[in-house]
């Protein structure tokens, strides 16, 4: 569940909740560029980062108070730089400043993007987020590109007045973007820039949306792999996707892309945003007599779709890295892998013999949790997690005052006994009713006991809840909600559970109770 402040949880309860909103950022450039990206400048200030300026994710600074001209404000928004490090995502703030009139004359800031091969495939541009911490940009900039020292593009911006930039143009056959800021927005300040994106991201808000859906699944067994997805139409009235518009974006369009959204609601003046989550465009269409452009992207799995080729014995730990390594997903913006597991895989031995073969990377990852007793899933942030099932409720609750109807209740069948493996191990649990067959290949003898008795104490609880509310957006799977109904009121495991939007947020959900 995704934390939110106190005045969030409070418009929960009100019958009628604040303004909400949401915001799908794509990215239309070339993942695999922006990941060789490395970014450097000619300087910067000692609690400067301008390395990060060429990740992924945008930059969150801290608004320092400095010996910048009138930095220092009334309403005491300035922070004391600390004395010493970490300073924070800063991006990159250069250490030269600005004359009377914003120009940099003599030392020009350059932030320099360096490339370890040259990138042939077009990028409609490149965007620049200057500071929207400081609320702070530059006025006239220019943009270099080049091919093994010759240049191949060039374009200088006047008179920009926005804090995102976006230049547009065909940018092909590079390996060193080369970024210079020639005049700030105010005098006596240094440069600052917080995120350069190798193409054109596109903000579509609510008003833009035609429809919206999200859509989350998570199996507590990893019987079956996690679903993350979103899909979304936005108007193409003026031809910008179709296939035959030589001014329009939908050549740039590609697999992988990144597409980033946010939730919001419209609290004490300002909209107070969370994290929707991170996906990569798979599908695209745009009907020649349509109005509208349809997009779906999922979650990193798109990544572990080949066949998986590390080992196959040794820990679980050893294996489930393998893969994660092999999928060579796109690092956090931090740098840091896109992964988490749990310590316990480390102290888990795969079954001797075990033949991985013919199974995909994402394959490998689901047998390693099943075989450690683990969930598969990816956050919000877009971070792959292979660990146990938290313990704990949270704080939510599924009742008569925010529900559409009461909760469907279904039975599974009776569970008899669960068999690892056709025979390896089975565990009776009853005298009657259906057998649960697991079929894992690194699960070994000294774990099938442990292996079975997990899927024993989740599927005991037969009972399974499903139903439409007015949703919260905080709500992920596998958090454990209280489910009132008429006659009862249970702690359900959420499952799966999709948000659709238009101009409210609607929510479907299913769980097991008591799990």
């Amino acid at each position: 569940m995704q934390a939110v402040s106190q005045a969030w949880l409070d418009a929960q309860q009100q019958t009628l909740v604040p303004e909400s909103y949401v915001e799908v950022s794509l990215t239309v450039g070339d993942p695999d560029a922006q990941a060789d990206a490395t970014a450097s400048s000619n300087g910067e200030q000692a609690f400067s980062d301008a390395a990060v300026v060429a990740g992924d994710a945008a930059q969150s600074p801290t608004l320092f108070g400095t010996t910048e001209l009138n930095i220092w404000g009334l309403n005491s928004t300035a922070e004391i730089l600390p004395d010493a490090p970490p300073y924070g995502d800063n991006g990159y703030i250069g250490n030269v400043l600005s004359g009377a009139d914003g120009s940099f004359t003599g030392v020009i800031p350059t932030i320099t993007l360096s490339f370890s091969q040259t990138f042939s495939a077009i990028i409609p541009g490149i965007t620049i987020v200057w500071s929207e911490t400081y609320g702070e940009w530059a006025v006239d900039f220019r943009v270099t590109a080049y091919n093994s020292g010759a240049q191949v593009f060039q374009t200088t911006i006047s008179d920009n007045a926005n804090v995102q930039s976006v230049v547009s143009a065909d940018i092909q056959n590079y390996d060193k973007i080369v970024v210079e800021v020639l005049k700030w927005s105010l005098p006596q300040h240094w440069a600052r820039i917080e995120q350069i994106t190798l193409g054109i991201v596109q903000v579509y808000n609510k008003t833009d949306l035609m429809s919206y859906q999200h859509t989350m699944t998570v199996d507590p067994l990893s019987a079956e792999l996690p679903t993350t997805e979103i899909s979304f139409e936005v108007s193409n009235l003026n031809g910008q996707y179709n296939p035959d518009n030589p001014q329009g974006v939908e050549k740039y369009l590609m697999e992988r892309q990144e597409i980033t959204t946010r939730y919001g609601y419209l609290l004490n003046g300002a909209i107070e945003w969370i994290a929707a989550g991170t996906f990569f465009v798979s599908e695209w269409n745009c009907p020649q007599n349509g109005i509208t452009a349809s997009f779906k992207a999922r979650d990193a799995q798109e990544y572990m779709t080949d066949t998986y080729s590390g080992p196959s014995s040794g820990t679980l730990m050893a294996i489930a890295t393998a893969a994660f390594q092999q999928a060579d997903m796109p690092a956090l913006s931090d740098g840091s892998d896109r992964w988490v597991i749990d310590s316990s895989l480390g102290n888990i031995a795969a079954a001797t013999g075990a033949d991985l073969s013919t199974n995909t990377i994402k394959e490998v990852l689901q047998l390693c949790a099943n075989a450690a007793c683990c969930v598969l899933y990816q956050d919000r942030a877009g971070v792959f997690h292979i660990e146990p099932l938290a313990a704990g409720t949270t704080d939510y609750a599924i009742n008569q005052f925010n529900s559409y109807q009461n909760s469907e209740i279904s039975l599974s069948k009776q569970l008899r006994a669960v068999d690892i493996n056709s025979g390896q191990y089975t565990l009776s649990v009853a005298q009657v009713g259906d057998t649960q067959q697991i079929s894992n290949p690194l699960i070994s003898d000294s774990q099938a006991p442990v292996v079975a008795q997990w899927v024993a104490n989740l599927l005991t609880n037969r009972r399974t809840l499903s139903g439409e509310f007015r949703a919260d957006p905080r709500l992920d799977p596998l958090d454990r909600v209280v489910n009132t109904n008429n006659f009862a009121t249970s702690t359900v495991l959420v499952t799966s559970i999709t948000y659709s939007y238009g101009g409210a947020f609607r929510g479907s959900y299913e769980g097991r109770a008591g799990a």
